[in-house]
Parts: C-alpha cells; sequence; structure tokens
C-alpha cells in the first residue's frame, strides 16, 4: 500500500518505497553481512520492480525507504501483514548509523500505533542475530523460545509488542538517540 505521507524524524525520514527505489532496495538486500539471517532474493532488477509494484497495490502491506533529508537511502523497513488490528514489523534493513537505524524504527512504530492504530506488532529474528534480537527488546517487543519456521528454513524467535506498552518504550528510545 501506498502511505501519501513523508514521516520525518530528526535524523531520518520515511516514505513509501516507489519504483525507482528497485535499484537500491535490491542492492542493499545483496549485501551478504548485512543480509546474513534473511532470505536470499535474486540479483534481478526487473523482479524487484516487479515485486515493488505489485506491494504498493497489496493491502495492508507498508514499505518504506528510510533516507536523510538531502535525499541519501539508508534503508528499508516495513509494517505488512495486517489483520484486523495486528500487523508485523520487519523488512528493516539499514545502512545508516545507530542513531537512524534507532529512528527509522521508531518512526514506523508510531507509524504503525499511531496511524494504522494497530494494537499489536509481532516480529520474528534469527537466534543467531543478537543484534536485531537487541534493538527488537529495546523497543519491547516481548520474544517467546526459538523454534524451528519450516517456510523460512531458520530457527527464530517470534515476539510481540504493545500499543499500549510502546509510549514507555518510545521514551526511552527517544531519550537514548535524541540526546541534546
Amino acid at each position: 500500500m501506498i502511505y501519501d505521507k513523508i514521516i520525518k524524524g530528526r535524523y531520518v525520514l520515511i516514505r513509501s518505497i516507489t519504483e525507482d527505489d528497485a535499484d537500491f532496495s535490491l542492492a542493499i538486500r545483496q549485501d551478504k553481512e548485512k543480509t546474513k539471517f534473511l532470505h536470499q532474493v535474486d540479483n534481478n532488477l526487473e523482479k524487484q520492480t516487479q515485486w515493488i509494484k505489485k506491494q504498493r497495490l497489496a493491502e495492508g502491506d507498508y514499505f518504506f525507504i528510510a533516507e536523510t533529508f538531502d535525499g541519501k537511502k539508508l534503508g528499508t523497513v516495513g509494517v505488512y501483514d495486517i489483520h484486523e488490528n495486528v500487523g508485523h514489523l520487519g523488512r528493516l534493513l539499514m545502512v545508516g548509523n545507530p542513531f537512524q537505524t534507532f529512528e527509522a524504527m521508531l518512526l514506523s512504530m508510531k507509524f504503525a500505533y499511531e496511524v494504522l492504530r494497530l494494537d499489536e506488532l509481532f516480529g520474528d529474528v534469527h537466534v543467531d542475530n543478537s543484534a536485531s534480537m537487541n534493538i527488537s527488546e529495546a523497543f519491547g517487543f516481548h520474544f517467546k523460545e526459538a523454534e524451528y519456521d519450516e517456510e523460512l528454513n531458520r530457527w527464530v524467535k517470534y515476539g510481540t509488542s504493545y500499543r499500549e506498552e510502546f509510549p514507555d518504550y518510545e521514551q526511552k528510545i527517544s531519550a537514548l538517540i535524541y540526546r541534546d
């Protein structure tokens, strides 16, 4: 789906992805170090462009580009698989610094809870991805024990974040990234 507004933070903004972003989103997905815990995608620009076209029409699927205010693309984040008042927070893949990464995630969660009015967000993290696990927990995700995901062919931990808890976590994250 297309969200036609730009969501601005102090360090980054997030906006709906367009077909013009296909080369960036494909390039970032080809970075072996950044994607070692993610499923691989074909290095095919036409396929990526077609996927973005389809995604932009998909009900309950928001995919954002995070970028600096001068237009430097830093990464992606999404809220998708939305059913009733629950959505999946994921597709976070950033090349920016930690402040930019944390803010992109914060902006996407604010979008989910304040604009979409979702009650819960869920996510999954590869069991060996301690950096993503730490970030997710800092944002209030509560994780279950690891389980094997047949579809993803990997061990993951599934977590849930709740809207009613978000203001406390938002305050803690904001204090961490917005030091004046």
